[in-house]
């Protein structure tokens, strides 16, 4: 899948713009406040009909407008196709090749997936930032899983309610749901994470053969889950606990609870890793995670990277080049204007990437 072209109007602080793809990578550069991340998240909202900050889209109306609209052209197993999203502050329209469709249809239609750098580096958040990581891959690959985890989260809310309340008649029922639900849940989850963590050897092998010039802390990197409650049997763990959740008002072991680590030389690169070893660890994950989609679905979505390029060393961008290079996907990333000069040297070395200069109006 690439991009073709993208209409942005009235959408935060820019009036309209069009900007044109014409190469699998595209690096958005420009000062501060230029309109770099505004384009990313328009291409976002495109697919997942919100914004990755967590904005109510009708804050993301431009002052001096009372709606904005956004249509993306993009090609799909060499077929072209066009999505339409409007949005005022008291209707939405969502056009999908001129035909209205779902939230869920349009996120199959155009697949985007985002990466935040920065301080907002997944491994340095809490869990909940990579459970929902997996989760949202998990439903591209296993769309059942979504009304598996509604079940868990239903069940999950009753009868944590009921031990803070102290209401404890009718809780077997729930607990009996939350059993069963965690268990299939997690299974779901665990699948996934297997599937994750072999396309992320397999990029970590390539790394070795193909970029033998990369750190030992990267090419050492892997991958560890973490259910939740240990290696017993889930309702073994669960009964065991009943007087604990009782004492502290909510259910301490489940799925809800599951995480993964990235290691590097055998310790956890949130503790010990650099800056560059976390950018690249979490760049790994995501270009594997569009992997698991693309041997589902035959086509490869959408990578928005925003700020790629934050505390990354000299020669470690170079491997961030390579990688990206490697992955032949269709990747957006945005990047400061301090990057300008290697960034238009890089380019004119790959073919396959492109930079575009934005101005204070995006």
């Amino acid at each position: 899948m690439r991009i073709e072209s993208i209409s942005i109007q009235d959408f935060r602080s820019i009036d309209f713009t069009k900007i044109s793809f014409d190469s699998d990578i595209t690096i958005i550069c420009g000062e501060n406040n230029a309109g770099k991340t505004t384009l990313l998240e328009a291409l976002y909202l495109t697919s997942n009909l919100k914004s990755f900050k967590g904005v109510p889209n009708t804050e993301l109306i431009r002052s001096a407008s009372n709606v904005f609209k956004i249509s993306v052209n993009f090609f799909k197993k060499s077929s072209k196709y066009t999505i339409y999203v409007e949005k005022s502050l008291k209707s939405s329209k969502i056009l999908y090749n001129n035909k209205k469709v779902s939230k869920s249809e349009i996120s199959m239609a155009f697949p985007c997936y985002s990466l935040v750098f920065g301080f907002n580096n997944i491994l340095l958040n809490d869990s909940s930032y990579r459970r929902d990581f997996i989760d949202t891959g998990m439903f591209h690959v296993e769309p059942g899983s979504r009304k598996s985890l509604n079940v868990f989260e239903k069940a999950l809310k009753q009868r944590n309610f009921l031990l803070k309340s102290k209401k404890y008649e009718s809780i077997g029922l729930w607990e009996r749901q939350l059993i069963d639900a965690n268990n299939e849940l997690s299974g779901y989850r665990e699948n996934y994470f297997n599937c994750l963590s072999d396309h992320f050897t397999k990029i970590i092998d390539s790394i070795k053969n193909k970029i033998p010039e990369v750190y030992n802390d990267i090419s050492s990197l892997e991958l560890k889950y973490i259910n939740g409650w240990g290696d017993d049997n889930f309702e073994s763990v669960f009964n065991h606990n009943q007087t604990k959740d009782r004492s502290v008002g909510y259910t301490s072991s489940g799925t809800h609870r599951s995480d993964f680590i990235v290691t590097s030389l055998g310790k956890p690169v949130r503790e010990s890793g650099s800056m560059s070893t976390l950018v690249l660890a979490c760049l790994i994950i995501n270009l594997a995670k569009i992997d698991v989609f693309h041997v589902k679905h035959g086509f490869k979505p959408v990578l928005l990277i925003d700020d790629l390029f934050f505390g990354i060393d000299n020669k470690n961008l170079g491997t961030v080049v390579k990688l990206l290079v490697l992955s032949k996907g269709n990747i957006v990333l945005t990047a400061p204007n301090i990057y300008k000069n290697i960034l238009e040297k890089i380019c004119e070395e790959n073919q396959e990437l492109k930079l575009i200069a934005v101005g204070e109006n995006g």
